[in-house]
């Protein structure tokens, strides 16, 4: 599981039209058919590509009913305070992400909301 990274800075916002925006930190070449993978939960998986597996981790579940009615969102890379590139991105739906967080150091955002 060591190819899944964790995208420790990203926040999921809502436009105007609805549209919903991921903002995350910019990587460094462009992504190759990339998807979000969701099963309505703490966690989401962003595939830029077959060799990056980004996690998204806690999402808040003020969010997560607005994520699972959609069906793509807008993914905005920054570098330091400029938008470096933005595009759709398919949503995809599933029942359940085939990951065990606990290997990869995860647990749900309800406990880490208490931690803190």
């Amino acid at each position: 599981m060591s190819n899944y990274v964790t995208e420790d800075n990203f926040v999921i916002a809502e436009g105007t039209e609805g549209d919903l925006y991921c903002f995350i930190s910019a990587k460094e070449k462009h992504p190759e058919s990339p998807r979000v993978i969701y099963d309505g939960r703490e966690h989401a998986v962003f595939l830029r590509g077959n060799e990056q597996k980004i996690i998204l981790d806690y999402i808040n579940p003020e969010v997560r009913d607005k994520l699972r009615k959609s069906k793509e969102i807008v993914m905005v890379e920054i570098l330091v305070d400029t938008v470096k590139e933005s595009y759709h991105t398919p949503l995809q739906m599933v029942d359940k992400i085939p990951v065990d967080w606990s290997q990869l150091g995860l647990s749900t955002w309800e406990s880490m909301a208490l931690q803190g």
